[in-house]
């Protein structure tokens, strides 16, 4: 339903594994059609599901892989190659990686990287990590808008505390959730500024209206509201109108 363009740095925060598996294997097939370099770190027994999903989609796994187009690591070898986080060191191989996969010819670097060894005690004190995390994630946040790269961060709602998914959204520009326990509803939030909007998605039968409603970040006051016949038609509203209630806002300041 989501066509994400580059620049874009979402967090994912998903309530079960099936979901993310779906939601992962949709993005990174379009990854790969796009021509895209795709870079996994993910939990291990997420990895061969995740094979399967992407074989479900119609992925020629070992050509993809053997080409350098798709690569899935576990998360301790991506987040901890020296047996302690490093958020610096991370962001150097992350833009590294960038130039990388355009050298080599593709048009682009596309991630997918889950964040809960963050809160595993097995790693470091918990808040600490989470300190270190969101600290990396603003990093990121500064660094992609204009690169050529799309990255996912994927976040267990159940796995962190409220004002960590608090920081981690304040650190994303976008963010894709599910609604419901059922999962048979998505939220995709889209932050500017002092304002946010959501787009609600029904995964059951996707296609059909996708409703979005702007409000003051904290606050329940509706400023916009509307319906979109696509996922994207949505997101370029909701992007123009945030766009519009910025610009009013600067020029309000200045006057």
């Amino acid at each position: 339903m989501i066509q994400f363009k580059r620049g874009d740095h979402i967090c994912l925060f998903y309530r079960d594994d099936q979901s993310l598996v779906e939601t992962l294997a949709r993005y990174l097939a379009d990854g790969l059609k796009n021509g895209e370099r795709c870079f996994c770190a993910q939990k291990p027994h997420i990895i061969p599901r995740l094979f399967s999903a992407l074989d479900q989609q119609g992925v020629d796994i070992a050509a993809e892989c053997a080409r350098g187009a798709l690569e899935i690591y576990k998360e301790e070898q991506v987040y901890f190659p020296r047996g302690r986080f490093e958020r610096m060191a991370m962001m150097a191989m992350l833009e590294r990686s960038i130039d990388e996969s355009l050298a080599k010819g593709f048009s682009g670097f596309r991630t997918a990287g889950e964040m809960s060894w963050a809160v595993d005690p097995r790693h470091g004190d918990p808040e600490v990590l989470c300190d270190q995390l969101v600290g990396y994630e603003e990093m990121v946040q500064a660094s992609y808008p204009g690169k050529a790269a799309i990255g996912i961060c994927q976040y267990p709602v159940h796995s962190f505390s409220q004002r960590v998914l608090d920081r981690v959204l304040d650190a994303h520009r976008i963010a894709l959730e599910e609604t419901m326990v059922s999962s048979n509803h998505s939220t995709l939030t889209i932050r500017r500024g002092d304002y946010a909007a959501d787009i609600v998605a029904d995964r059951v039968t996707p296609g059909e209206l996708f409703q979005y409603v702007i409000q003051h970040k904290g606050s329940m006051e509706i400023l916009s509201w509307g319906t979109e016949n696509t996922m994207n038609d949505a997101i370029w509203t909701v992007e123009a109108e945030l766009d519009d209630l910025t610009r009013k806002k600067r020029v309000s300041a200045s006057q």
